[in-house]
């Protein structure tokens, strides 16, 4: 499985967290424990630094406002910060690259019968990897 299927599973399973059935509840709970422990490396390595959040909070007040002035200011930030949002870039970059590595992990299956009536045709569609 690649590190981006697994990332896919753990969003799926967070769709469904709040089903109800506890063998269900059970194995949803285990893989979300499993898949965030195992892709870790991932979200460290997503971290925006301090510098940037800073960066992205002003430019998203400027935004807000609307006005020709605070586009003009956006502008000039994204200048002024140019080497900063390249990093930021390439962070990101990476992030994607690892996404697609391959890993050896060993998630808890469902079966047919242990998915509550409650599940739709999109959810079954982000689990069907460990539905068996």
């Amino acid at each position: 499985m690649k590190k981006g299927e697994a990332a896919d599973v753990f969003n799926g399973l967070v769709d469904v967290k709040d089903l109800k059935g506890k063998n269900f509840a059970l194995l949803v709970s285990k893989n979300m424990t499993i898949i965030r422990e195992a892709l870790k490396d991932i979200e460290e390595a997503g971290k925006p630094s301090k510098e940037f959040m800073d960066l992205s909070r002003e430019v998203q007040k400027l935004t807000s406002e609307g006005t020709d002035e605070a586009k003009e200011k956006v502008v000039s930030l994204e200048k002024d910060n140019s080497e900063l949002i390249q990093k930021r870039k390439d962070q990101l970059e990476e992030v994607n690259k690892m996404l697609l590595e391959d890993f050896e992990i060993n998630l808890h299956t469902l079966t047919e019968e242990e998915l509550p009536e409650q599940v739709t045709a999109e959810n079954i569609n982000k689990l069907i990897k460990i539905i068996k």
